[in-house]
């Protein structure tokens, strides 16, 4: 179960990666929906190219500390995890299991549909592979003769 879960957590920082980029260089693209769901408005109606500058980088920050995240969580996953040391299953589960249920539940509480979609995907697949090899990680040591 352990292999299994590695790899699904590695599947999952691909997947994390490439969302994590796709914010950074087309910041609008996930802005929109975001902006629209709260105010009903598009991007293209703030009149003000400063404030429409101050978000898409104050997006793209947001996503920058999403990508390095990921990436400390996948060194966590590939030293530590893998290894089935436990402060690594907490660290994982800490860490993924604030930023995935965070932006879940930010998303559902504007209604953003794309936002929606795209932290369900990661939670799903977080929750499988963080909680698949539990019992590796929680094993009753075996009692000696």
């Amino acid at each position: 179960m352990l292999k299994v879960s590695v790899i699904i957590l590695g599947i999952l920082f691909i997947y994390s990666v490439v969302v994590a980029l796709m914010v950074i260089i087309v910041p609008n693209a996930v802005l929109e929906g975001y902006f629209k769901a709260i105010t009903g408005d598009s991007l293209a109606s703030i009149q003000n190219a400063g404030y429409l500058q101050a978000l898409t980088s104050l997006n793209r920050a947001v996503a920058l500390y999403g990508l390095t995240t990921s990436i400390a969580n996948f060194f966590i996953l590939m030293f530590a995890f893998r290894k089935s040391q436990k402060w690594a299953w907490w660290a994982m589960l800490a860490v993924g299991g604030i930023g995935w249920l965070w932006g879940l539940i930010d998303h559902i509480t504007i209604g953003a549909n794309i936002g929606i979609t795209i932290y369900s995907i990661g939670m799903v697949v977080f929750l499988v592979g963080i909680f698949l090899p539990v019992r590796v990680f929680f094993a009753k040591p075996s009692q000696g003769a």
